[in-house]
């Protein structure tokens, strides 16, 4: 299995709001909002071998947050 971890950062608190509520329901995703960063800030881990939950979760994001920025992607192998 792998472990994804997605660093977004948000042009609004709405969008941040929106995002959050869209990927909450996600199999295989776990949402954490880091201690001390914005309200805008939000990682996002992913564990699974389907390639496409990625991709479906930067949509997501874009779809609503088109100015949505994608810190960092991290790969890691998960036992």
């Amino acid at each position: 299995m792998h472990q994804v971890v997605i660093n977004i950062e948000m042009s609004s608190v709405t969008a941040h709001a929106t995002v959050v509520a869209a990927l909450s329901s996600m199999d295989h995703v776990t949402l954490q909002d880091p201690v001390g960063m914005q309200e805008c800030h939000l990682t996002v881990v992913i564990q699974t071998d389907d390639p496409d939950v990625v991709d479906i979760v930067r949509e997501i994001a874009w779809e609503h947050d088109p100015r949505a920025v994608q810190h960092s992607l991290h790969l890691a192998e998960v036992s």
